[in-house]
């Protein structure tokens, strides 16, 4: 076989393999294209709504405190003579009990040098009063009419009873002074701190210790401004009945234990915070150390606490799970074996709840399942 005949079978048998190959893609294709695929639906839980009435929850945080703390001032100088056991941070006390007391040795002798001066006066004011008695009546033997002024001594009288004033004055001021050596309780409470020891000198206005009542605390509770229309809350100058005051529960957790208070919203500071925007309103707990009543834990001073304000009641309204709700204001809906977006109103939105006024009826199914890639109107199948 010579050179040409070589390569003309070449030729030959390359286009022979070439149309072949071609109709082998053509074959396969044609059977690819004719299999059509089936697309799976995913499967979607839903929710069936209904409309109910719901009482919204406000949520804030806040620290209890005492609703009266004071410091205990000296307003008298002297050395401390004796001290309270109860004049020790953490321990509690009564009215008018004694917490400490001043010398008032100094004090006892003012007050008898100015109870002296008082008597003086007095009788001073005695002799001037008979004297003017005297001079008037020798005045009419003598004269004819009413003796001037002077004449009836009036000018010492009045000298006479502006002195036995300053001096019942003088003996007010020295029983205060012996008064305050003695430090007592202005109220039921509990010592935060007790500055001072028997034996030491104080100067008026040296700080002498803290003390607070125990017969309430309260709570300073930051709301949002969009926060206050779900609360009835107390006018400014209103004085609120207890009864019909917000109630709040007021949780303090640590680790796995946690401990709970109920309060009552007793008022609003009205003003808006310039630095976070947000209006503070107190809730009040009685007997917070529990000294009325032992079955309850104590509300310490400084206790961090969780609250829950119960608002106000709304009818005829959907709530669904604050997961449903997608984005700000949209929710799925299924429908016909489709998934339908659907715009609605939401009023308010809590931890685990979005409340629905507009956009959704009753007997609608919300799907509260998560979905990649969704598109409105897609098919969808719903879970049994």
């Amino acid at each position: 076989m010579n050179r040409i005949q070589l390569k003309l079978l070449l030729t030959i048998i390359t286009l022979v393999l070439g149309i072949s190959g071609a109709m082998l893609l053509v074959k396969f294709k044609t059977k690819a294209i004719s299999k059509p695929s089936e697309r799976k639906l995913p499967n979607v839980k839903v929710l069936n709504t209904k409309t109910s009435s719901h009482t919204f929850k406000i949520v804030s945080q806040g620290t209890a405190l005492p609703r009266t703390t004071i410091l205990l001032i000296s307003e008298v100088s002297g050395k401390v003579v004796s001290v309270s056991d109860k004049f020790n941070a953490g321990k509690f006390f009564q009215k008018n009990d004694l917490l400490l007391e001043i010398d008032p040795r100094d004090y006892e002798l003012s007050l008898a040098q100015a109870r002296l001066k008082v008597a003086q006066a007095d009788l001073r004011l005695q002799m001037e009063e008979k004297e003017a008695t005297v001079s008037r009546k020798e005045w009419k033997l003598l004269n004819q009419g009413e003796p001037t002024g002077l004449q009836a001594r009036e000018p010492q009288l009045a000298e006479a009873r502006a002195a036995l004033d300053a001096a019942k004055a003088t003996e007010e001021s020295a029983q205060r002074n012996l008064d305050r050596c003695r430090i007592r309780a202005p109220f039921d409470g509990m010592v935060s701190k007790a500055n001072v020891r028997p034996g030491q000198f104080v100067s008026a206005g040296i700080q002498l210790g803290e003390i607070f009542a125990t017969d309430v605390s309260e709570v300073r509770l930051p709301l949002s401004t969009s926060d206050l229309s779900f609360i009835n809350l107390p006018k400014p100058n209103e004085l609120l009945n207890i009864d019909k005051a917000p109630k709040v529960i007021l949780v303090n957790k640590v680790g796995e234990e946690s401990q709970e208070w109920i309060g009552s919203i007793v008022r609003s500071e009205e003003n808006v915070d310039p630095i976070n925007r947000m209006v503070y309103v107190v809730a009040k707990v009685d007997d917070p150390y529990s000294l009325k009543n032992n079955n309850k834990a104590p509300l310490r001073r400084g206790t961090f606490l969780k609250a829950t304000i119960n608002g106000r009641t709304a009818k005829k309204i959907i709530a669904i799970p604050r997961t449903a709700l997608r984005g700000k204001d949209r929710v799925w809906i299924a429908e016909d074996g489709k998934l339908i977006y659907r715009k609605v109103k939401p009023v308010y939105l809590d931890e685990n709840l979005a409340i629905i006024s507009e956009g959704i009826d009753s007997n609608e199914q919300i799907i509260v399942s998560l979905l990649a890639g969704v598109i409105d109107g897609m098919g969808i199948k719903i879970e049994d």
